[in-house]
């Protein structure tokens, strides 16, 4: 990933996540610069992995699914990737991250109902490896996941 953006860049990055639809010819004449500076930027930033997609973000609530929860999982030792290839094969598991601290993975997950989330709990717990959970359900989403706050921080300090 790249560290040295400039505030050309940063403002670029900025207006992508804030106008993901408006293109290349929209950014080009907000920033006041060329096309195809633009463009190459957006190429140096898709090949170094500061964007890692232009995937819409949908709300899994829009899909039917009410709850979300986070689940921690105590594994067994060298068990990780056997039990990362299961909880894969799960569709209500949209995220996992292995953690220092408390558990050794972290699951964002969804489910329709509370009955739901019980099937999708136990689908879990039944996976090879898993030891022991923790859950915790949302109950109200107070700040959503954001960037534009660390782009602006970075923009004061980049060259």
């Amino acid at each position: 990933m790249s560290s040295d953006l400039n505030k050309l860049d940063l403002d670029l990055l900025q207006l992508i996540v804030e106008e993901p639809k408006a293109g290349v010819r929209e950014y080009a004449r907000r920033l006041n610069v060329a096309r195809g500076t633009v463009q190459s930027r957006l190429d140096k930033f898709a090949r170094d992995g500061v964007i890692t997609s232009y995937r819409p973000q949908m709300q899994p609530t829009a899909l039917g699914y009410a709850i979300l929860a986070f689940v921690h999982l105590d594994i067994a030792q060298q068990m990780m990737d056997v039990t990362c290839a299961h909880l894969a094969t799960i569709p209500e598991v949209l995220e996992v991250n292995s953690v220092a601290g408390e558990g050794d993975l972290l699951c964002r997950v969804v489910a329709i109902d509370h009955e739901d989330f019980e099937r999708v709990l136990q689908e879990m717990i039944g996976t090879e490896g898993v030891l022991r959970t923790k859950s915790e359900l949302v109950l109200s989403r107070r700040i959503a996941p954001r960037i534009i706050p660390l782009l602006k921080k970075r923009r004061t300090t980049a060259p």
